[in-house]
């Protein structure tokens, strides 16, 4: 298979949490380990030594061709499939991966609602709103069309074996408290902090809206005590931040997102 192939299949299982960095920098030594010198890219060599996420995204992008983003998707759900089925990960992880890559497509991309929906559909029914049978069937009906893309490339079958990296459960509420605010840096490492963004995270409004709608599931409930300090401080910051939480609430409103200013 094409180094380009596996490259996406990295790429986009990086994007969701689904493989680590160690795992990146096994598949690259695996690519060193199986070719000649002289057919190995140098930037494979990077990615063997690599320690940043944003230097691993920006070298499995430069190896990314983008032809092969439909089978390379399908094939990282056959290696959710997979997961599931050994128990390296749990029912409500599936679902989490399956809300990340519904954040991954692009708008116009079948799969684009499709997955939100039948991730949202079994967290209802479990939560006492819905059929869990019916959901888990559908969940595993969509898992299953895809369980024999998973031999085309899983990292968990190289010799290496990583293990993956488990999700931290969503929380139902917290609390913010931005009233120590005194820089906008202080209020993006309060967010990233209390949110739990990766270490990736830009700490600013662009960054943080690609992190809130595809690498982390935000809380339920969010209480931002301290508001109106905030919002004397620095105006502009918080009418940002209101708005782009306004517009999360928006985009998935059946996750009876609420937030507080206090």
């Amino acid at each position: 298979m094409k180094i380009s192939f596996e490259a996406t299949v990295c790429y986009i299982s990086f994007t969701i949490g689904l493989y680590s960095i160690d795992q990146i920098k096994a598949w690259a030594d695996t690519i060193i380990d199986r070719l000649e010198a002289p057919d190995i890219p140098e930037i494979i060599y990077d990615l063997s030594i690599a320690k940043k996420e944003t230097d691993i995204l920006r070298l499995l992008r430069e190896l990314i061709t983008y032809q092969e983003t439909d089978i390379a998707l399908k094939t990282v759900v056959g290696i959710l499939n997979q997961s599931y089925r050994i128990k390296q990960i749990t029912l409500y992880e599936v679902c989490e991966y399956f809300y990340r890559l519904s954040h991954y497509v692009d708008s116009d991309h079948e799969w684009k609602s499709y997955l939100y929906e039948i991730a949202a559909n079994l967290e209802s029914a479990v939560d006492g709103y819905g059929e869990v049978d019916r959901s888990k069937i559908e969940l595993d009906h969509f898992l299953n069309k895809h369980l024999e893309y998973v031999y085309l490339f899983n990292l968990n079958l190289s010799p290496n074996e990583p293990k993956m990296t488990e999700f931290v459960p969503r929380k139902e509420s917290i609390v913010i408290d931005v009233s120590r605010v005194f820089a906008p840096l202080d209020l993006h490492l309060v967010l990233k902090r209390q949110l739990d963004l990766p270490d990736m995270y830009g700490m600013n409004w662009n960054a943080f809206w690609d992190a809130i709608t595809g690498m982390v599931k935000l809380p339920r409930k969010i209480t931002i005590s301290g508001w109106s300090v905030l919002d004397e401080r620095f105006p502009e910051e918080a009418k940002t931040l209101r708005k782009i939480l306004t517009d999360y609430s928006v985009r998935y409103g059946s996750e009876n997102f609420l937030v507080k200013y206090e």
